[in-house]
């Protein structure tokens, strides 16, 4: 630990002891913000926990990749089936609210009718059930009915009245008897005479039994209304009551009339219901005002509705006339789920296998790279796969096969030299063979190690949508190592391009490769060129590079206009990542040329280089096409030299685009 951190530490450990003093102090005015500050720390360090936690959990790729899994393939099935279930709670609520409304309406209206008919005298004030009636002459009582007023309700007629055709699927108004019981009451007049006709029975099981489940009437004023929860969607509100299920029944005492002799029997309690017979599915309805009978004059703010069915209650009212259309859709959806199950069941052991060979395979070979930075250059892959991964397996293979070679040769120099010339040739076919063969694109290109085996690099990749990318890199230092680092830049390099990643993520990446390497810190300075030869865009990305130059059409046996690109920025492995970036266009005629350092610094006898200035006058001179470029280039150093061999490899590619085509 350095003395910075070190003393950061103490100095954290010390602010955290005085916080936890003044958080234990009897001073109110500094114990709060110390408490609200050990707070705040210790979320911070519960974060930091889980963040080091997670990315120590997520270091290996099968784990990885298993999450992502989990969290794109595996957690939204019992989200979207939680949501399905509470989709399918609420409108099971709204029905039940519906049936509810229907059966209060339905007994309203009897009301109504009865009421009619015995003022007409097509029935007599007579009893049926919860219904009574009584009569009215001149607004006076003329029956012995206890629970009617001595006054017709007046008001009850008025209100029928007064009511427009848009309110009349508003439930009916609810009325309190004397004896504050919640009814139903209906009026017909005709002249001085009047009947009301009212339900003085409980009306809640009148109610259930029409609509078929549990209802439980609550006063605005009943203690029960302070357990009721209510929801606000906007301007609706959606009440939940729990305790509207049916009262269960006491066991029968007596068999045929006689009393039972003997001791009491046993009565085994009975089984609890299966889930789709429970009255899980509870809900609410909220009605107007409650209204007092005698006058009209308010009682509660409302009167609410407690509702419960069973699942199978609901499913018979929905799909109980229509048996053989609900086997049809039945087994639809059966059929339809069966094919969604086993084609995500399928998904499934292809993501599972997929993982479980995909880790498999890179911690093969994150192992073998570990035995071979040990020493121990007889490590292998197996393998198996005919992919990418299987061919970096492959070249992993052969680089640690050659290495083993050159280690077990090192005391014999005929053997190294041997050696070392077929770990050029593996360089070099590392490089590309054989050029993409695009219409109106043509390249040159030059590789000339300084040693036996070279740090610079050159590659053309064909990307997805017919675009090229065009790679130069120089790794610092020389020799097997350096070669060794190139080639790995050079497979982490394909990998990610054929990714289709953009460039800055490219560079990121391979920055992030390069200091991996804690053993031996090297540099690598990079060019990356994305062209797409559809409309001639390029775009660059540099990382310590030098530049890129830009050959301009010019008319016959004129000098080119030479552009040079500069993009200062750090080389790979170096502090910081800002990376030069630049887009531009290529016109047809016009030339590309990227090179690496060696050209530029090549020197003569004196030990001057060749330098920038040489290097735009032969590009100027040099207006044929990419071939002709590089010779002259190649005949213009080699003049400046005398011969002299190069300090350092020596990398060019040129490009042109469309050749036979002239800018006017």
């Amino acid at each position: 630990m350095t003395i910075g951190r070190r003393a950061a530490l103490i100095t954290g450990l010390l602010v955290l002891a005085g916080a936890v003093a003044l958080a234990t102090a009897d001073l109110p005015v500094l114990a709060w913000p110390a408490r609200a500050f050990l707070f705040a720390a210790g979320l911070l360090f519960l974060l930091w926990l889980a963040a080091r936690g997670l990315a120590k959990f997520l270091w290996r790729v099968g784990r990885r990749l298993a999450f992502s899994y989990l969290l794109i393939g595996v957690l939204p099935i019992p989200m979207v089936a939680l949501l399905f279930l509470l989709g399918g709670y609420i409108h099971s609520g709204f029905f039940l609210g519906h049936l509810y409304r229907d059966a209060v309406t339905r007994v309203h209206e009897g009301l109504d009718q009865a009421a009619e008919g015995a003022l007409r005298g097509a029935a007599p004030a007579a009893t049926e059930g919860g219904l009574r009636m009584a009569r009215y002459r001149d607004g006076r009582l003329q029956t012995a009915a206890e629970w009617a007023p001595q006054a017709f309700p007046e008001w009850l007629t008025e209100e029928v009245e007064a009511v427009s055709d848009a309110e009349r699927e508003r439930l009916p108004t609810f009325v309190a008897l004397a004896d504050g019981t919640v009814t139903l009451a209906a009026a017909a007049t005709s002249g001085n005479d009047a009947v009301l006709a009212a339900w003085i029975e409980p009306l809640g099981p009148e109610i259930a039994g029409r609509a078929k489940i549990a209802v439980r009437l609550l006063r605005a004023d009943d203690p029960e209304q302070e357990s009721m929860v209510r929801i606000q969607l906007g301007s609706a509100a959606l009440p939940f009551q729990p305790g509207a299920t049916p009262e269960p029944q006491p066991a029968p005492t007596q068999l045929d009339g006689a009393a039972q002799e003997g001791p009491p029997a046993v009565v085994d309690e009975p089984a609890p219901p299966p889930l789709w017979d429970r009255p899980v599915i509870v809900w609410g309805e909220i009605s107007d005002p409650l209204r007092k009978l005698a006058d009209g004059a308010e009682v509660t703010d409302y009167v609410a509705a407690s509702l419960a069915a069973s699942p199978r209650t609901v499913y018979s009212h929905l799909f109980s006339s229509s048996s053989e259309v609900d086997t049809v859709a039945l087994a639809s959806a059966i059929g339809v789920t069966g094919l969604l199950s086993t084609l995500y069941g399928i998904a499934l052991v292809m993501a599972l296998f997929m993982i479980f060979t995909l880790s498999q395979a890179v911690n093969r070979l994150s192992r073998a790279t570990d035995a071979v930075r040990s020493g121990d250059f007889s490590a292998r892959i197996p393998v198996r796969r005919r992919d990418q991964v299987g061919e970096l397996q492959r070249t992993f293979n052969e680089m640690a096969a050659n290495l083993q070679s050159l280690v077990a040769s090192e005391a014999q120099k005929e053997v190294i030299e041997k050696e070392l010339e077929i770990a050029r040739d593996l360089q070099q076919s590392l490089l590309p063979q054989d050029l993409p063969e695009i219409e109106g694109v043509r390249f040159a290109t030059l590789f000339e190690p300084s040693s036996a085996i070279g740090g610079d690099y050159f590659d053309i990749l064909s990307v997805e949508d017919g675009r090229l990318a065009v790679v130069i890199a120089d790794v610092s230092g020389h020799g097997l190592p350096t070669g060794l680092r190139m080639a790995m830049v050079k497979a982490a390099l394909t990998l990610l391009v054929e990714e289709g990643r953009p460039a800055t993520q490219v560079l990121g990446a391979l920055d992030r490769m390069v200091r991996q390497n804690q053993e031996t810190r090297f540099f690598v300075t990079l060019t990356l060129a994305i062209f797409d030869p559809a409309d001639g865009s390029l775009e660059l990305t540099n990382a310590g590079h030098p530049p890129t130059y830009i050959l301009r059409a010019a008319p016959q046996g004129e000098p080119s206009e030479v552009e040079e690109i500069e993009l200062p920025s750090p080389p790979l492995g170096a502090l910081g990542t800002d990376y030069g970036r630049r887009s531009l266009t290529i016109r047809p005629g016009d030339r590309v040329v990227w090179l690496s350092d060696g050209l530029i610094e090549a020197t003569d006898a004196a030990a001057e280089p060749f330098g920038f200035s040489r290097l735009r006058q032969t590009l100027a001179e040099a207006s044929g096409d990419p071939e002709f470029v590089r010779t002259r280039l190649l005949e213009s150093i080699a003049a400046h030299t005398g011969g002299h061999p190069g300090d350092d490899d020596r990398t060019l590619v040129v490009m042109g685009y469309k050749l036979g085509v002239r800018c006017r």
